[in-house]
């Protein structure tokens, strides 16, 4: 939250300094044009819920950080050792303490069924449903994107009409206003698309391949469990994760890197 507040503060401070300094960069109307005429139409384009699901999204991204791709797959390697020590009843335990909702959805469908066919199929309609919100948010940012500058350049042709109606009736002071018009909505509209919009584009994009990578490795996970297969950690040379694993009644020291599932 402290993050959110501190880019609004940084944008608002920002805009502030650049109108007292340079206030022929500043024109209400042209910003309005641009950025207004493009919100309105985003906002017509799409469902509210959509809209809601896609503003709560871009708020995600200035909060706390998720946990990492590394960082999941030790949550389930965590698992993997209470289920060969416990079984399913000591992942039961952990239920609580999941923060990824997916694989907490798992376990959940781990704990209440026992057909595995069911549990995969309901994995499978909240996968498709996930994947489905991030791609709506990206369809959103992707239309803002495009209908900036286009109204940037709307705003452009309607300065350039005022600005060649205003030479016809020789009325010169007029003059300024309209060239500022078919100047600044350009500006407004490129500004506004590159970096604003194509920024938070980019990191949405990259948090949905993460989550889309995590929540297939989850979705193996429970899986394997649910049709009985017996789960095998796979070795490589250490790296900064080390962990300790059960084989035999014995620990050893190992670093695995996929979940393999054999029967």
């Amino acid at each position: 939250m402290s993050r959110e507040f501190a880019l609004l503060g940084v944008v608002i401070f920002s805009l502030a300094v650049g109108i007292i300094l340079k206030p022929q960069f500043f024109d209400p109307f042209s910003l309005l044009l641009t950025c207004g005429g493009a919100l309105t139409v985003t906002y017509f384009s799409y469902s509210k819920k959509q809209l809601k699901d896609c503003a709560l999204a871009i708020r995600g991204l200035f909060a706390a950080p998720e946990a990492s791709l590394q960082a999941h797959v030790a949550v389930l390697r965590r698992l993997t050792e209470l289920f060969c020590l416990e079984g399913l009843r000591g992942v039961e335990t952990q239920e609580k303490h999941l923060d990824d909702g997916y694989l907490k959805y798992g376990v959940e469908l781990l704990v209440d069924l026992h057909n595995a066919e069911s549990i995969r199929a309901r994995l499978e309609v909240r996968f498709a449903g996930i994947l489905g919100e991030y791609e709506a948010n990206r369809q959103i940012l992707l239309t803002l994107g495009k209908l900036l500058p286009s109204f940037g350049l709307i705003g452009t042709l309607i300065g350039m009409v005022l600005l060649l109606g205003n030479l016809v009736t020789a009325d010169p002071k007029s003059l300024p206003a309209a060239l500022g018009l078919s100047v600044l909505t350009t500006l407004y509209g490129a500004v506004a698309a590159n970096v604003l919009v194509a920024p938070l584009l980019a990191r949405l994009q990259s948090v949905a391949v993460e989550q889309e990578t995590k929540m297939r490795l989850s979705k193996d996970w429970i899986l394997t469990i649910a049709r009985g297969e017996s789960l095998t950690l796979v070795d490589r040379p250490k790296t900064s994760f080390p962990i300790s694993a059960t084989e035999g009644g014995r620990y050893r020291e190992w670093e695995p890197i996929a979940l393999l599932a054999h029967r």
